[in-house]
Formats: C-alpha cells, sequence, structure tokens
C-alpha cells in the first residue's frame, strides 16, 4: 500500500472512530496496520465496553507490550482462581451464622446459636 492510500485510510479510521463507528475504524486500522488506532480501538474495548478478550486482540496486533502484560497477567490470575481445588474456600451459605428462635415454655424469646 502507498503512503498517500495508507495517510488517507487512516484518516478515514479515526473519523470514523470519532464519530462512533468502531467496526469500521478497526477494520481500516487493521488494513493500514495503524498501531496507534489498534491501541486506542483496544481501549475502547478494555475500558469502555469492559471486554477485555476483545481488546487483548487489538493490543497484540499493535505489539501494545504494557497492556499485553497486564492483561496476560489478569487471565493467568482468572484462570488459576477458576482452576484452583482450594478446600479453605467455604460456600457463602457456610459463613452466615443461623440464629434459630427458641420460645421456652414461659412464652420469653430466647436467642441461641
Amino acid at each position: 500500500m502507498e503512503d498517500k492510500q495508507r495517510i488517507l485510510l487512516i484518516r478515514k479510521g479515526n473519523e470514523a472512530f470519532n464519530s462512533g463507528n468502531i467496526a469500521l475504524a478497526a477494520e481500516i486500522f487493521k488494513t493500514t496496520e495503524y498501531q496507534d488506532g489498534l491501541i486506542r480501538v483496544g481501549d475502547h474495548y478494555y475500558y469502555e465496553k469492559k471486554q477485555p478478550l476483545l481488546a487483548y486482540g487489538y493490543y497484540r496486533k499493535a505489539k501494545h507490550e504494557p497492556m499485553l502484560n497486564k492483561l496476560s497477567e489478569s487471565f493467568i490470575f482468572a484462570l488459576k482462581y477458576w482452576l484452583s481445588d482450594d478446600t479453605s474456600k467455604k460456600d457463602e451459605s457456610e459463613d452466615e451464622t443461623v440464629v434459630e428462635e427458641v420460645k421456652p415454655e414461659n412464652g420469653s424469646v430466647d436467642y441461641t446459636e
């Protein structure tokens, strides 16, 4: 692709991004391999849409190491948590103290665990 054509496409991608057409901007940025635009698309999906897996693809295409490292660490932490067989973790219902109301014969109320 010629430099002049690439510059025109990047401008079109920036206009699309600024007007909210993220999908078109993303396609143009991928086609032109415009790293700054790909990072902006990644930021959009990570920060605004809360879709880190989708953002990861754009950061990877842009070779944006800081966010790739951050997301990789988060993914590894989540995976370890999901796969852990930690028996010390309790179900929320086990943490609750059950208080039973016991009514003695004299009619007064006594709360015991």
